[in-house]
């Protein structure tokens, strides 16, 4: 390549490089601008703080007052206990997950001893998020891009680079943009990193079958995956067990017996490391409640067809704003007319610069992304919790791979019947204005969840009566749901905890002396006969009212 060559060739990957990033920082824009917009917490978020910061541990006992600090002091990093990464672990292990994100949670929490905030949980996540761009994007980019043989115009190279950059861009603006991904984003658990995990998984495996290279620089970094997936949460081993049967096979097919060996040696080694450091985990995957109650599910056939409408719903309405029908029926009519063209004699379409032999390779990429995707759509839908959009979650890791196999088989048979070149930037902006006003309407609908905006004017009561006295009657067969108030109990200077079940009258003297309480009160049959409970205590009140609502627990107001 002369020198002017080089120049140009420069200068595309600086366009290529700047086109990406922009699309980058557009994306964390948004992720910040929902972020603002997080109002509340699911009862799992304050549970990943609390399993990561925990310093003494949270009891609730009945006729008690509990202080904020002794609190508050659960959920956030102490000075002097920053970095005790042996107590995360062992809080894990009495738990059912692994603890590698914990680790990476009580590190964020610990470079800021005493603050609780989303922030710091949002920002873990962003901290997965753009790495897993970045492999979305080499994914695609290298399962299309292909290392031209000798012979190969420069023409047809271009053809092929362009392709491969073009669908990397419209795969990562499809899903940086999706309600779902934001959301998983937003929502303060191990998801975004099992999603990275994943997704580095796929490129290692992509980046050794198009290069053909099976040696210590695939084997090693995917024995290292392994051991942080499955550290990440446990789903990581679905996908890598349905990536490693159809990497065998190929293995197989191709008669590649030492490499498969050698494989299957470095996937077992990096799974054994896991074990071994963290041997709670057999415990969690086949004794624990979620291991049992996920083969229980799995066992069961009569509930596959339903749960596989269930969470195939979700990728519709969450992903594609409820148009997968339609990107579904594109493919379909573009996949036939290329294949009746083919079938007429001087039907031969474009391959955009892919030679035979490459666009098996390709091919080949693209059946193991499949595979991969399909067994884990398949398993985790067989297995996960039911728990309407928030289920999504489960399967945020593949979304990413789901959107690129949508646009391939779309664009691929698209590409091959746009004949003249000139017309393929016209329908690649047709096809980015699709995916814009698919993201867009979905936004717009407020299909983003996790954010709890709802809670926001709660917290400004509460931040506005912090000085009332509160009383938290619970609910003694399930105490724990307490949790569930965690950030609006933490600004008070103290709380007083009643059994619902403890019909005593209730002698505290800030109780029954004051003009005003705030009461929560968990949502069971006797609410009213507490809040009566109190008007007989106290002389000076002898109304209440509603505040707020929240799941499992009414605010309210008595003066």
């Amino acid at each position: 390549m002369n020198s002017l060559g080089k120049i140009q060739d420069r200068r595309k990957k600086i366009i290529t490089a700047a086109a990406f990033i922009v699309l980058l920082l557009l994306q964390l824009a948004v992720l910040f601008y929902y972020g603002n917009r997080k109002s509340g917490f699911h009862e799992d978020e304050f549970y990943s703080y609390y399993s990561t910061n925990k310093t003494a541990g949270l009891f609730v006992n009945d006729r008690q007052w509990l202080s904020r600090d002794s609190f508050r002091n659960d959920f956030v990093v102490l000075e002097g206990e920053q970095f005790r990464y042996q107590v995360v672990k062992q809080m894990q292990s009495w738990d059912v997950h692994p603890p590698l994100y914990y680790y990476i949670l009580h590190t964020v929490c610990s470079l800021f001893p005493g603050v609780f905030s989303k922030w710091l949980g949002i920002g873990v996540n962003i901290l997965a998020y753009i790495p897993g761009f970045c492999l979305l994007a080499y994914l695609v980019y290298r399962c299309l891009l292909e290392e031209e043989p000798a012979g190969v115009s420069a023409e047809a190279k271009e053809k092929n680079r362009r392709y491969s950059v073009f669908m990397a861009f419209a795969v990562c603006l499809f899903w940086g943009f999706s309600a779902a991904v934001i959301s998983g984003v937003m929502f303060i658990r191990m998801y975004q990193w099992l999603t990275l995990f994943v997704l580095l998984l796929a490129c290692l495996h992509i980046r050794a079958i198009k290069k053909q290279d099976f040696g210590i620089g695939f084997l090693i970094p995917t024995a290292l995956t392994v051991f942080l997936g499955f550290m990440t949460q446990y789903y990581y081993i679905i996908f890598h067990f349905f990536m490693g049967v159809g990497m065998c096979f190929l293995f197989f097919k191709s008669k590649k017996i030492k490499e498969l060996f050698l494989y299957a040696l470095s996937c077992a080694a990096g799974l054994l490391a896991a074990i071994i450091y963290y041997p709670s985990s057999m415990a969690h995957i086949f004794r624990g409640y979620r291991g049992t109650e996920a083969v229980s599910e799995f066992g069961n056939a009569g509930n596959t067809l339903e749960r596989l409408r269930f969470f195939t719903g979700l990728f519709d309405d969450y992903v594609v704003n409820g148009w997968l029908c339609v990107w579904l029926l594109c493919i379909c009519l573009a996949g036939i007319t290329v294949y009746w063209i083919k079938r007429r004699p001087a039907g031969k379409p474009d391959t955009n610069g892919l030679s035979t032999r490459q666009g098996q390779e390709t091919k080949q990429a693209v059946l193991l992304l499949l595979f991969s995707c399909a067994g884990y759509f398949f398993t985790v839908s067989k297995t996960a919790l039911l728990l309407g959009e928030t289920s999504n979650r489960y399967q945020l890791p593949v979304y990413g791979i789901l959107l690129f196999l949508l646009l391939y088989f779309l664009c691929t048979p698209v590409s091959l019947l746009i004949k003249k070149d000139k017309w393929k930037p016209a329908a690649g902006l047709i096809l980015l204005g699709a995916v814009l006003l698919t993201d867009g309407t979905a936004l717009k609908n407020g299909k983003v969840f996790f954010l709890y905006e709802e809670e926001k004017q709660t917290m400004e009561y509460v931040k506005e009566n912090r000085d009332v006295p509160v009383v938290v009657f619970y609910n003694e067969a399930s105490p724990d749901n307490v949790w569930r108030l965690s950030d609006e109990l933490m600004e008070f200077p103290e709380v007083y905890l009643a059994s619902q079940g403890n019909r005593e009258e209730i002698t505290d003297n800030k109780i029954s002396d004051s003009s005003k309480l705030l009461v929560y009160v968990a949502d069971y049959d006797n609410q009213e006969e507490c809040l009566l409970r109190l008007l007989q205590s106290n002389e000076n009140l002898s109304s209440f009212r509603v505040i707020a609502e929240k799941e499992l627990w009414t605010l309210y107001e008595m003066n």
